[in-house]
């Protein structure tokens, strides 16, 4: 299993500064490739392949002895162009928006990816390696399991952090329970279960709004390019930072309550994209459900869980006691039927998740199972 740890760094002074050259060389070597690629094709219709502008990565440093990067994050550089050009190209076959890959400013170039391994010795004594730069301290809050495969430096709000991606990850698989659940996504409560459990929605964007106004209104009044625009734009992203901060860790803490509850989780394949779009495209996107799928996948992928997803038609206008389908608005929030049966809205469609995750997967299962061979009659034979 690949996974990615993140550390803060605290680097000094001179390695701060290092770092924000680096970035600009990074960052200057992006677009001038990109600018290449371009011009390659507008004039001569030839395509520039990686491997051909890396080849040219010693001309440079021979013309420009002042950039002291190194190699291997120039080609980290290369090497993301490389993959924009085809998220392009893949976007262009399957005939979504395309997207042509754009040249770089500042404030949308942050992070330093290195092309090659990490060194073997990459933590000594809460300090991390860095290739050409050496040793700079790291907050270790956890264990890094795995083998180091890939490295990157990330700058957020003036912070550093250190990206470790590892191979081989060892699965820490719970004990099983025996246990499955149905689980709805909602608004007024972020998740219901099919057994009854609700948990709260905590809306960080909207009780954290007066705060964001402000701090917006105050860079809009101040001059474009000055300092104290500069301080107002890095506040308004520490308070951004906060409310995104609220919401993940609200995310992992319900994901961590149904991975270890439950064997098998049943959610419901939402078109997230479709709702954001919709009048209640604030609350949505506030509620940052593919977030949450996400970090639950990660969470049961870990712990040797199952998600399965569902298609969720129908789940909040059927009644999960006697399958009578009879239309709700959203403003209705009880399930009353005529069998008797009244519960919660969300709990009632949980419960039908549930019950069809359950079927469907009873049926996958019963195609997938092995036939016996049929035995030959006596005219065939």
């Amino acid at each position: 299993m690949f996974r990615t740890y993140k550390y803060r760094i605290r680097p000094t002074a001179i390695q701060e500064t290092t770092l924000i050259s680096w970035l600009d060389s990074t960052r200057e070597l992006y677009n001038a490739a990109l600018q290449e690629r371009r011009d390659a094709w507008d004039k001569q219709k030839k395509s520039i392949t990686r491997f051909d502008q890396q080849a040219q990565i010693s001309e440079i440093r021979e013309i420009c002895p002042e950039i002291d990067t190194p190699v291997a994050a120039l080609r980290g550089s290369l090497r993301r162009i490389d993959l924009a050009f085809s998220a392009f190209f893949k976007r262009c076959k399957t005939g979504e928006k395309a997207g042509y890959p754009r040249f770089k400013n500042k404030r949308r170039w942050d992070s330093i990816e290195f092309d090659t391994k990490p060194a073997k010795n990459l933590i000594q004594d809460k300090r991390i390696f860095v290739p050409k730069m050496g040793l700079v301290r790291i907050s270790l809050h956890r264990q890094i399991d795995g083998t180091p495969a890939t490295l990157k430096l990330k700058r957020e709000n003036g912070k550093w952090y250190a990206l470790i991606g590892c191979d081989g990850v060892p699965e820490k698989p719970l004990a099983p329970t025996g246990k499955e659940v149905g689980i709805d996504l909602g608004l007024l409560s972020f998740v219901a279960t099919s057994h009854g459990e609700i948990f709260d929605n905590p809306r960080p964007l909207r009780a954290a709004r007066l705060h964001l106004e402000r701090a917006q209104r105050r860079v809009s009044r101040r001059k474009k390019g000055s300092n104290r625009r500069r301080k107002a734009v890095a506040l308004l992203a520490k308070r951004h930072a906060r409310v995104a901060n609220i919401r993940r860790e609200n995310h992992i803490k319900v994901a961590r309550s149904m991975v270890s509850k439950y064997d098998t989780i049943y959610i419901e394949a939402l078109n997230i994209k479709a709702l954001s779009r919709s009048r209640l495209s604030k609350s949505i996107n506030d509620a940052a459900w593919s977030n949450f799928k996400h970090w639950l996948s990660c969470k049961a992928e870990e712990a040797g869980r199952v998600v399965v997803e569902v298609d969720p038609r129908f789940t909040s206008q059927t009644c999960s006691g006697c399958g009578r389908v009879e239309k709700k608005t959203l403003g209705i929030r009880v399930h009353e039927c005529e069998c008797g049966l009244t519960l919660d809205r969300d709990i009632n469609a949980a419960i039908n998740i549930k019950r069809l995750g359950s079927s469907l997967r009873r049926e996958a299962l019963v195609v997938d199972r092995p036939r016996r061979p049929e035995k030959l009659s006596g005219k065939a034979l």
